[in-house]
């Protein structure tokens, strides 16, 4: 018996490769005339499932060859756009795996039709104008995908373990459906929910940021496309996993989640709720920042910092719930309509360490931080927006949003300082409590006015934006010395700070066509920004905190108002287009302490030139190459002038004097792909020069403790180089990705105020390599990065450090509906700080069934960290500090899932075409 399993077992896995039967198929396209038709379209897509098996063109002969066709029943179609498609239907048989179809003639389209529908096949990935488009069905994922999954089949689409989307290196800033963006700013409820089936394409294009108008600067958007039967009756979702307190009787994990999208005509309405205490309860990437919980910028390579662990921190609990409504209104359905509402409420407890080495020009030493903070947030927000065609050629939008956040933190702190010869020089201790209240309102309003002469146009846009914050807390800190111990010190003190922000910011365009290539477009635009913020400290005394302290109390205010001209002429011609813009800015700054009654007043005028060319050598290959420049002003904090001691061992303070920066940039990408081979190539180049930087000026007290102070230094300097793509093996069957990564900065900063200079060369290269199948998918590979940070004031600190991470994934879809998945990340931390060289395996693995005749119902079992080794660890470098750190996090555990998938569509029982 044994042996009859074991033989089916293997007969099962042998099948799934290559060793399977190919067939060819050839043949020569002709008009009725007898006239060869060169690069017309032939396909191949499997009957059961509408999978595109392959496709070629024909040569300028008119021939066409298919030639590593899986033996299958197919449809055979070919196609041109001044002829009617011919249809084959092909049963493979192993007695005749070469096909060849002498004459095929093509005939001309009907022309005296009443009603006419062309449905027009796409090569699985093109460029249509500036947009990216993915064909979704090209791409073959599981019966029970979302469209994270879909995103991962996509050349030049990464997507990361915190659902991060990067296309062709480039990071995704913006997820959206239809158009609209699906319950606000949290991309992760659509890639993470929507079902893959219910995609027709997935488009990738820039567009301009909320309240960033007439700016180069674009954002890149990935837009889900859906299906028109996805946009018919209601489909959805819901889903409930648990250990049953297996790992904690008391504590069980949970997951539970709902969703459900009902579409009438040009109405949409969803309903989304989520519950949970995994590690998926982390904020979506596109709300994290609203809590400040984004990280600082890493260099601003396009792959962020590859020495930082995204492994989620702390213990988690979330709550998501929200609904999304938008409908066409009006006689002429003329006008849409949305409004959608999220609710979020997160709690996180998260215990971590960090050790951090200082350098100072004679001297270094170390600092041990043992940390415990608890935060619970809670967010509403709500969105509204009317989008009306006034007449064919004027549109007006309007966009309000309202929020209110809430937070409360708990935040303990002991930190250790060790001297050079490895004596306890100092221990602190810091406990700071916070609650804080958060408003935040903003209206966007577009007029857009076409004209009948084509490419005249004028736009007129408004954005609006309050934003008023009020934290109360409370920070209590002990510090002494372990060889002195009757010095000590203790603060106990309560704190306000109250935060506001106005902003009015309004722009126009006018663009008028010169000829048939040439365009000129001028520019105006004005901004007023109000900033306030008042801080207050009380010392304990006498029960109560009664006693302003007024070295840390202050009340600070900052106008400024910019006014910005600018001309930009355009040419357009073929495969080429460029653009030559400049702007001029003036910018007037009153930046007033209101305790001192003291004004520091700034007048800055800047020019702004900009150049692009862009090349489109076909609809699958561009190139286009930027140089900019841009200037940016401090932020509120860095211009305060009181002290900040919330950290006893790191007190800020501002710089009313802060001048704007001005940065030269440098731009290039290109990318490509072969719809023949399926092969694609992707590269950038990214290139900064920063005068009036604004860096950090530290000075340190005999036990190292830190006062640091923004500042303004010419010469920051940033260079980045990236690139990847795809290399088919074997026909479609195995492809192999590599990417490989460089990057060059040399950064100012001041250190007891003498100058430090970091110079930091980042290399890294990896590959991974995807083998599928009709029923088996397998992916491995690899990486390596490697740092290496100087610094002029301790050559100590110049110590390169490197980090290697290999990963593999299988995912095996069986008869019956059973479905295995497994997937394992091996993580090498090289030359960190003792303790901190971690080496660790995550696996993770799951086994599957569906059940149902749409196999709608779906029971899982889901292991994570079976070997109980994860760990948030990694390094980063700033300055003269390198700081190693890792937290604990949630490891092993177990779910069992239950998944049931509801829709009112009408399928065959043997197809699975519910889109979610």
């Amino acid at each position: 018996m044994l042996n009859k399993l074991f033989i089916a077992f293997t007969f099962v896995i042998l099948s799934q490769f290559s060793f399977g039967q190919k067939m060819q198929i050839s043949g020569v396209v002709q008009d009725t005339n007898g006239v060869v038709l060169p690069n017309t379209l032939a396909t191949a897509v499997r009957v059961k499932d509408s999978l595109l098996l392959e496709f070629a063109r024909t040569d300028e002969n008119g021939k066409f060859e298919l030639k590593t066709i899986q033996m299958d029943t197919f449809m055979l179609t070919i196609s041109h756009p001044r002829f009617d498609d011919r249809s084959f239907y092909i049963v493979g048989n192993p007695d005749n795996l070469e096909i060849e179809i002498p004459v095929i003639k093509m005939a001309n389209k009907a022309t005296q039709i009443q009603d006419l529908v062309i449905y027009a096949y796409k090569d699985p990935i093109y460029f249509k104008g500036d947009t990216l488009v993915y064909i979704a069905d090209s791409f073959k994922v599981g019966p029970n995908a979302v469209v994270e999954d879909l995103l991962k089949k996509l050349p030049g689409i990464e997507v990361d373990s915190d659902g991060k989307i990067k296309s062709q290196g480039q990071e995704i800033k913006k997820v959206l459906v239809d158009g609209d963006e699906f319950f606000g700013s949290d991309p992760t409820i659509a890639t993470k929910n929507l079902g893959a089936k219910a995609i027709e394409s997935v488009q990738v294009y820039e567009k301009d940021d909320d309240g960033q108008f007439g700016s180069e600067d674009k954002i890149k958007v990935l837009d889900l496309k859906l299906k028109d039967d996805a946009k018919k009756g209601y489909f959805g979702k819901v889903s409930g996993a648990s250990d049953f307190g297996l790992a904690n009787i008391k504590k069980p994990f949970y997951e539970g989640e709902f969703l459900f999208n009902h579409f009438k005509s040009t109405q949409k309405i969803s309903v989304f709720g989520l519950g949970t205490n995994t590690p998926r309860s982390n904020f979506g990437w596109g709300d994290a920042n609203k809590f400040g919980l984004e990280n600082e910028d890493t260099s601003g390579d396009p792959f962020g910092n590859p020495f930082a662990n995204n492994q989620p921190s702390g213990i988690p609990k979330t709550w998501k719930l929200g609904i999304y409504f938008s409908d066409k209104v009006g006689k002429k359905k003329n006008t849409k309509i949305g409004f959608n509402y999220t609710y979020y409420n997160k709690e996180l407890q998260a215990n971590s360490g960090s050790r951090t080495q200082y350098f100072l020009s004679d001297t270094t030493y170390f600092t041990d931080d043992s940390t415990n903070n608890l935060s619970r947030s809670q967010s509403h927000i709500i969105n509204f927006s009317i989008e009306s065609q006034l007449d064919s050629l004027t549109k007006l939008i309007i966009k309000p949003s309202f929020r209110v956040d809430q937070q409360f933190t708990d935040n303990n702190t002991l930190t250790q300082y060790i001297a050079q010869d490895n004596v306890s020089a100092l221990e602190s201790f810091a406990n700071n409590k916070n609650k804080s209240l958060g408003l935040d309102g903003d209206l966007t309003m577009n007029f857009i006015r076409k004209f009948k002469r084509p490419k005249r146009e004028l736009d007129i846009d408004y954005y609006f934006n309050y934003i008023d914050n009020k934290t109360d807390g409370t920070i209590l800190t002990r510090t002494n010395v372990p060889m002195f111990p009757l010095i000590n010190d203790t603060v106990d003190q309560s704190k306000i700070n109250y935060n506001s922000t106005m902003i009015n910011n309004a722009f126009a365009s006018y663009t008028e066509p010169f000829g048939k290539f040439l365009r000129g477009t001028i520019m105006y635009n004005f901004r007023n920004e109000l900033l306030k913020q008042n801080r207050e400290s009380h010392d304990f005394a006498n029960g109560s905190y009664s006693i302003l302290d007024s070295t840390l109390s202050n009340r600070f205010e900052t106008t400024r108002n910019e006014h910005k001209a600018g001309l930009k002429l355009q040419f357009d011609k073929d495969k080429h287009m460029a653009f030559i813009r400049v702007d001029v800015r003036n910018v007037d700054i009153s930046n007033i302490n209101l305790f001192s009654n003291n004004n520091i007043h700034q007048n800055f005028t800047n020019v702004l030139p900009s150049i692009r060319y862009q090349y489109r050598a076909s609809m699958s290959k561009q190139l286009r190459i930027t140089y900019s420049t841009s200037s940016s002003q401090p932020s509120i904090n860095d211009l305060q002038p009181i002290q900040d001691n919330s950290n006893p061992n790191r007190l800020t303070i501002g710089n009313p004097s802060l001048r704007p920066n001005y940065s030269h940039n440098l731009n290039a990408f290109f990318n490509s792909w072969n719809p023949m081979t399926a092969g694609f190539i992707w590269a950038g180049l990214n290139v900064s020069l920063t005068d009036n930087a604004f860096a950090t000026s530290t000075s340190y007290d005999a036990f190292g403790r830190m006062i640091t102070q923004t500042v303004n230094v010419n010469g920051n300097f940033n260079s980045t180089i990236f690139g990847g793509g795809g290399v088919p093996i074997k026909g479609r069957t195995i492809q192999f990705r590599p990417n490989i990564l460089a990057g060059y900065s040399h950064f100012t900063n001041l250190i007891n105020s003498q100058k430090n200079i970091t110079d930091n060369l980042l290399i890294g290269a990896g590959g991974e390599f995807r083998f599928q199948w009709d029923s088996l998918e397998f992916n491995f590979g690899g990486r390596y990065d490697w740092n290496s940070p100087k610094s002029s004031l301790n050559s100590a600190s110049s110590t390169p450090y490197g980090v290697q991470t290999y990963t593999a994934s299988v995912t095996w879809r069986l008869p019956l509906g059973f479905e295995i998945k497994t997937d394992a990340r091996y993580t090498i931390n090289d030359k960190l700080s003792q303790g901190y060289n971690l080496n660790y395996l995550i696996w993770n693995a799951s086994v599957s069934k569906n059940f149902l005749k749409t196999e709608n119902l779906n029971l899982a079992i889901e292991a994570f960290d079976i070997l109980n080794q994860s760990i948030n660890a990694g390094r980063t470098v700033s300055g003269n500090m390198v700081v190693d750190n890792r937290t604990k996090i949630i490891s092993r555990y177990f779910l069992l899932r239950l998944t049931y998938r509801f829709n009112n569509f009408k399928t065959r029982e043997n197809e699975q075409k519910f889109p979610f």
